[in-house]
């Protein structure tokens, strides 16, 4: 007999989800995307990008595609517990109405769309099983540092990806971690992305010994590999062949304050 084909992929993977953003009433797919589970209070969302679920620039409003179309829907992929790679396709409304005048988007406390990251809480559906990007054994203590190894995790192509398993984008963290750029909570990252990454998780990853303390080995001292959770993919800060290559990833913590505030998103982005 044949040995079965077993697949065992690293749990990272299984927290993603790849998005198709539309109109409903059309049927028409604008663009793909990246979203992520996050968990808060039992209760567990989607995390993406604001530039996703409006279509436009934060920055200035201006639509992102030549057609300048405004989604409606999300559609995407969601792992049911027969625990056999099997899945089910979901339509998630962006709206609580058909006028499209109350978005179910939260968006940042403070920052609102300044922070390209928005949440969308997601039905406790019975047959799914859901993967928290925050549930997983993270080196919480060990603090991310400037050049450490970085991945970005989603979906670059447009086609729909086999058994939903993601691409690992290899990167580096360009910026210090530690300061914000542009004053707000936001760093970057080096690496050649592609638009189909917008919202993707990313994770950093360092190999060696760690929690040494002035050279010396401790009893909480770990040889290996380690990974902690970064924060959101949102896009590369310019076009020219330098700025390219720069990615901006928001804070992990803007999920927690984003959450926690519960502020719904307005529709100024719809006045052009």
């Amino acid at each position: 007999m044949d040995k079965l084909n077993r697949i065992t992929p690293d749990y990272l993977s299984m927290t993603t989800v790849q998005i198709a953003i539309g109109f409903l009433e059309t049927g028409k797919i604008f663009s793909t995307a990246t979203g992520f589970i996050y968990q808060l209070r039992d209760d567990n969302y989607l995390i993406t990008n604001w530039h996703n679920v409006t279509g436009r620039n934060p920055e200035d409003n201006q639509p992102l595609s030549d057609h300048a179309g405004i989604p409606n829907v999300f559609c995407f992929y969601l792992r049911t517990k027969n625990g056999k790679g099997a899945s089910k396709l979901f339509k998630i409304g962006l709206y609580e109405d058909d006028e499209m005048t109350i978005p179910k988007w939260l968006v940042h406390p403070t920052h609102d769309k300044k922070v390209d990251v928005v949440a969308l809480k997601l039905e406790a559906y019975n047959e799914v099983e859901y993967y928290p990007i925050n549930k997983p054994d993270f080196d919480e203590d060990i603090m991310p540092e400037v050049a450490d190894e970085a991945f970005v995790i989603g979906y670059p192509f447009e086609d729909f990806r086999y058994l939903g398993l993601p691409i690992w984008k290899k990167a580096s963290i360009a910026t210090e971690p530690t300061v914000n750029e542009d004053q707000v909570p936001k760093m970057l990252i080096d690496t050649a992305t592609r638009s189909g990454l917008s919202g993707s998780p990313v994770i950093f990853q360092r190999t060696g010994i760690h929690r040494f303390v002035n050279g010396k080995p401790q009893p909480n001292s770990v040889i290996g590999r380690i990974r902690n959770f970064l924060g959101v993919y949102s896009g590369r800060i310019g076009k020219g062949e330098f700025m390219a290559q720069l990615g901006i990833v928001w804070k992990k913590e803007v999920i927690d304050e984003i959450i926690v505030g519960q502020k719904k998103s307005g529709i100024e982005f719809q006045q052009m």
